[in-house]
């Protein structure tokens, strides 16, 4: 479906590659369940969506299941028993694919719609089986004591990561391949950007090889909370070229801070504070306007919240936030 012209998928890559486009796209994150009880009884019609109430450019899944079996299981047991991986990772167990997936697809890139695949499992960490503070002070000792080890476990499932990205991209358009990384508190990354560099990024260049060749033209970080500024260089060098963060607590992380250190080029979607919407209509008008309107004038941005809208968001505050935003874009902001 074009409008102006301009498909979504269009707009999307459009705004993010720096590419024609009319506007930059209208999107969020759906509310939760929570969220939208709230929303219906302060406003919003039952009988519409909240994309649909204010015309959101949705994305949908290829859908792929990278995580470790059953989606997701705590897997200490992968450093330490070598039939655990075969239980975990099989690229062969049918429920990893949504069923109907190329039809599906091929429908959505044929309507422009925007397509999107998750290309890891959820980052070094997960590899190593961490899903709690006892499995993740066995990674650390096994990354000083058993580099060898760890080098294995993250080639091999790697590895598999590729095996089940080819079975959907050989078969499916995508416009974003979406990665993970929970490896950081608010301060730092928990181990140091050379270890980081040493164990993961190897594998990041190789799945990032694969997206190149099937020519998905955005490879996009996403992250939560965390402070991964000092593990950056290396993932833009490994061929990431957007960031996706949610729940901005570091300063470090501030979009403008990260177009100030990795110039305008980078792509990036969100960096508009969600908590803004729950203090006061001042607080909304501040967070949108001290926010969009320079990294808009940088280009490869598509503003919205860093978070889906939560239930302490009052209906009247989402409205005028995306009120602003349609402002923004008339202006040609």
């Amino acid at each position: 479906m074009a409008v102006n012209g301009i498909t979504q998928r269009q707009r999307f890559l459009g705004t993010l590659l720096g590419g024609h486009t009319d506007r930059f796209p209208y999107f969020d994150l759906d509310p939760d369940e929570e969220t939208l009880r709230r929303w219906h009884r302060e406003g919003l019609p039952r009988q519409k969506s909240v994309a649909k109430y204010f015309d959101l450019e949705t994305h949908h899944s290829v859908g792929l299941m990278l995580r470790s079996y059953p989606f997701y299981q705590k897997a200490p047991s992968l450093l330490y028993d070598p039939a655990a991986f075969k239980r975990h990772y099989n690229p062969d167990q049918r429920s990893r694919y949504a069923r109907g997936f190329e039809k599906k697809g091929e429908r959505l890139h044929q309507d422009g719609r925007v397509l999107y695949v998750d290309a890891s499992g959820g980052g070094l960490l997960q590899m190593l089986g961490v899903g709690d503070w006892d499995s993740l002070r066995a990674a650390c000792f096994a990354l000083l004591n058993r580099p060898e080890k760890v080098e294995a476990l993250v080639r091999r499932t790697t590895d598999f990561y590729c095996d089940c990205l080819e079975r959907v991209l050989s078969k499916v358009p995508v416009d974003y391949a979406a990665f993970y990384e929970p490896i950081a508190s608010t301060r730092a990354p928990v181990i140091s950007p050379a270890m980081f560099e040493h164990f993961a990024i190897p594998g990041y260049k190789q799945v990032i090889g694969l997206l190149r060749k099937y020519h998905v033209p955005l490879r996009i970080l996403c992250t939560t909370g965390g402070d991964l500024t000092s593990l950056l260089p290396s993932l833009l060098d490994a061929g990431i070229n957007g960031l996706w963060i949610s729940n901005i607590c570091s300063a470090g992380m501030e979009y403008l801070n990260l177009r100030r250190q990795f110039g305008p080029d980078i792509a990036l979607i969100g960096g508009i504070d969600s908590t803004a919407l729950a203090r006061d209509r001042a607080a909304v008008r501040r967070a949108v306007e001290e926010t969009v309107p320079l990294l808009l004038e940088s280009g490869h941005y598509l503003p919205c919240l860093d978070d889906r809208p939560r239930s302490n968001v009052p209906f009247v505050q989402y409205q005028l936030y995306r009120r602003l935003l349609e402002e923004i874009s008339r202006k040609g902001g």
